[in-house]
């Protein structure tokens, strides 16, 4: 606010943060601005190793959060989903470590209940196995109105049955597995366009399209297909698309959030 010459709360605000604490980051800044809609996504290398950065006016660095607020009476859309169909398989969370690693689901260890929900097998979620494993078969929760399933992409299976999830957790929450083919992860990109254009008022200058890392690395040498399906719906409206390992957006009525193996699509009003 100080950088804009603003003591006012901006229209949007766009953000990136290293992945692990992008919800506290996302407090942070509505302790000071409110419940002001977001959208962006989490810095990401190609090995999950943690070799990212994020780049602000003058700084370099690794971990962190960059942010921009956006002043203006122009339109913002933002289309936030993970595209998935639910499945008949859920089950109440009943045991976590720290904010990110499920250990139970219905007293169960995590991997086994999820092992007996897609038939997958043990060699299939140990250790980042479970990272490729999971992408067309993760989990997903709720939110509060039941409008937005936020995804859970499980990313590392531990020794002892619990698995690393992308997003934080939380005791006593339904948790579901979803599922979605390769092709219906390349129809997602061209169907939430259409929704993003129906959301819009007056004529689009430009689109962010941040899509989840993860859904790229299932989608693999067919990212083609994506680009086709984007520049029909752009209709020749430029677009930057970035590949993410946390997603950020907003649905009507609800609360800025995070997902993984999300798509946070965003258009601007000319």
């Amino acid at each position: 606010m100080k950088n804009a010459g603003k003591d006012c709360v901006p229209a949007y605000f766009y953000m990136v943060a290293s992945p692990a604490e992008e919800e506290e980051y996302i407090k942070g800044i509505e302790d000071v601005v409110g419940r002001v809609p977001i959208f962006g996504g989490s810095a990401a290398d190609n090995t999950v190793e943690g070799k990212w950065s994020i780049y602000t006016n003058d700084k370099i660095f690794s971990d962190g959060a960059a942010v921009a607020f956006f002043y203006t009476d122009k339109q913002m859309g933002n289309v936030f989903t993970g595209e998935y169909n639910e499945t008949t398989n859920s089950g109440v969370i009943t045991k976590i470590k720290g904010k990110r690693t499920l250990v139970e689901i219905d007293g169960v260890p995590a991997l086994k209940k999820y092992s007996e929900w897609t038939g997958a097998k043990a060699k299939e979620l140990n250790g980042n196995n479970l990272l490729t494993t999971t992408v067309t078969k993760p989990l997903g929760v709720k939110d509060r109105l039941g409008d937005l399933i936020a995804i859970r992409h499980p990313m590392f299976g531990n020794k002892d049955g619990s698995m690393n999830i992308g997003a934080n957790l939380a005791v006593n929450t339904a948790v579901i597995q979803m599922e979605a083919s390769v092709d219906e992860l390349i129809n997602a990109t061209g169907n939430t366009m259409k929704e993003l254009n129906k959301e819009m008022e007056g004529d689009i200058g430009a689109y962010l399209l941040v899509h989840c890392g993860g859904r790229r690395l299932a989608i693999g040498d067919r990212v083609g297909e994506v680009v086709k399906q984007i520049k029909k719906e752009a209709k020749g409206v430029p677009f930057l698309g970035v590949f993410t390992f946390g997603e950020y957006g907003v649905k009507d009525h609800g609360a800025n959030t995070t997902g993984g193996l999300m798509l946070s699509f965003t258009a601007f009003s000319k």
